[in-house]
C-alpha cells in the first residue's frame, strides 16, 4: 500500500514531466549507486544511510539513468532526506567526477540555512542563493533540485511528497556548466571530538524539468477538482 500511495503522489507531483529514474530502496540495496568520499552507505529498513563515525569530511553517492550518468543535463531531482547529526546534506547535479563542476543544494541545520551552490570538489564554492529555513534534525523535509539550462532552482516542504508548493525557494542562473553528468546525494561533518554525522534519504525520483508552477498538485486541490 505505501508503494502505490508513493507512486501515485509522485505521478501528481512530477504531473508535466517523463520520469527517468527512480529509487526507493525498498530492495534493501544500492546496486548502481557510486560512492565518493570518506563515508558509510548502507540501507537500513528501506531507507538509505550517508553516515561517519566522527571523521571530518563529506560522502557522497551518484547515480543516473544512463549507466550512473544522466541521458540529458535538464533534469529534475526529488528525494526525501532526514538530518540525523551534522552540519550538513543534500542532493546535487550535473556532477562529473571529482574535479568537476556541479551545482548543489545544501542544508544547513546549525545556521538554519539552504544554500544554491556551484562547487568544484578541487576549488572554489559559490553561493549563487540562500534562504533561511528552520530546519530541525529527526524531521523529514522533502527537497527538490532542478537543472533546466542557465535556470538552477531549488525548494524544500515537510509533510507529504504531495505537498510540493508551486514557489522556488533558490534561484540563480548561471552557464558554467552544462554537462549532464550525474546527480547525487551528500552528506558531512566536521568531525571534531569524533562526533559523528549522518543523513537519512529515501524515494528518490528524477524526472525531467518541471513546468515553473505545478498544477494539481496536492491532495486538497485534487479532492476539491473531483468535488
Amino acid at each position: 500500500m505505501r508503494i502505490f500511495m508513493l507512486l501515485t503522489a509522485l505521478f501528481f507531483s512530477i504531473c508535466y514531466a517523463d520520469v527517468l529514474f527512480t529509487d526507493d530502496f525498498n530492495d534493501g540495496n544500492d546496486d548502481g549507486w557510486t560512492h565518493i568520499g570518506a563515508a558509510s552507505y548502507e540501507v537500513i529498513d528501506c531507507e538509505y544511510f550517508i553516515y561517519n563515525q566522527g571523521d571530518r569530511g563529506q560522502g557522497k553517492s551518484i547515480n543516473g539513468d544512463a549507466s550512473g550518468v544522466m541521458s540529458t543535463s535538464d533534469y529534475s531531482v526529488l528525494c526525501s532526506i532526514m538530518i540525523e547529526c551534522g552540519s550538513e546534506g543534500g542532493i546535487f547535479v550535473r556532477y562529473e567526477g571529482i574535479d568537476q563542476w556541479y551545482y548543489r543544494m545544501v542544508l544547513k541545520p546549525y545556521t538554519a540555512r539552504i544554500l544554491l551552490e556551484r562547487r568544484k570538489d578541487s576549488g572554489p564554492t559559490m553561493v549563487m542563493d540562500h534562504y533561511n529555513f528552520s530546519l530541525h534534525t529527526d524531521v523529514r523535509y522533502w527537497i527538490r533540485l532542478q537543472a533546466d539550462g542557465d535556470s538552477i532552482r531549488g525548494r524544500i516542504w515537510s509533510g507529504s511528497v504531495a505537498d510540493e508548493p508551486d514557489v522556488w525557494h533558490l534561484e540563480a542562473e548561471d552557464a558554467v556548466h552544462q554537462e549532464a553528468g550525474s546527480f547525487g546525494l551528500f552528506a558531512g561533518g566536521y568531525g571534531k571530538n569524533r562526533v559523528s554525522w549522518s543523513c537519512i534519504f529515501d524515494d528518490v525520483a528524477v524526472s525531467t524539468p518541471l513546468e515553473l508552477r505545478l498544477s494539481q498538485v496536492t491532495w486538497a486541490s485534487i479532492k476539491s477538482a473531483g468535488d
